[in-house]
């Protein structure tokens, strides 16, 4: 019975993710998700209590995918260089496209759900540990001059926040859009004084 019960879970959260995904968290109701799950409105509430505690689910589910793919996209490069590019290159792009963890982390009118601050402040400090560890890796072989990793962690996480919403607006072209990340890979990493 639990088993059953975990897999009709999953099976909302992945009804629902497409529903939020198309109508964002205020415009979708339980009404919505019930009938394209194919279950009655009280099943619905039998699985989950509200719209709210199912948009949590959908929300943690995009953060763990977020999760793995960075993982296996860090796994793949050899030297902490290449891993931080990497992490920005995805940091930069990947995260948009979960678009209900996108607006979790961004949209202020979600900030009166109680577990939005929890998600938010999660990725953080999950986000500075990852990059303070690259950056101590890259300390440690020479690559990076930073007085303190955890410091360096802070400064581009702020700044891949500071550059999601420009990217996201820019009307640019893939290719230009694409330039546009690696000049400002040349900007982190070299700054803008001639050498």
């Amino acid at each position: 019975m639990v088993v059953v019960k975990k897999e009709v879970r999953i099976h909302i959260v992945g009804i629902a993710r497409r529903i939020f995904t198309r109508n964002g968290f205020r415009k979708t109701t339980m009404e919505e998700i019930a009938s394209a799950s194919k279950k009655g409105k009280s099943s619905i509430y039998y699985y989950f209590k509200s719209k709210e505690e199912i948009f949590q689910a959908v929300v943690e589910y995009e953060a763990g995918v977020l999760k793995e793919r960075l993982r296996r996209v860090i796994r793949k490069s050899d030297t902490p260089t290449d891993r931080l590019k990497a992490y920005i290159l995805f940091r930069l792009h990947y995260v948009r496209t979960l678009e209900n963890f996108y607006a979790a982390l961004n949209e202020e009118s979600l900030s009166h759900l109680g577990f939005i601050l929890d998600i938010r402040r999660n990725f953080e400090i999950e986000e500075q540990r990852l990059v303070s560890t690259i950056l101590e890796e890259g300390m440690e072989q020479g690559a990076f001059q930073l007085s303190s990793s955890k410091i360096g962690a802070i400064a581009i996480s702020t700044m891949m926040k500071g550059l999601e919403l420009p990217l996201l607006l820019s009307k640019a072209h893939r290719t230009d859009r694409e330039e546009l990340m690696e000049d400002l890979i040349r900007v982190l990493f070299y700054g803008i004084l001639k050498r």
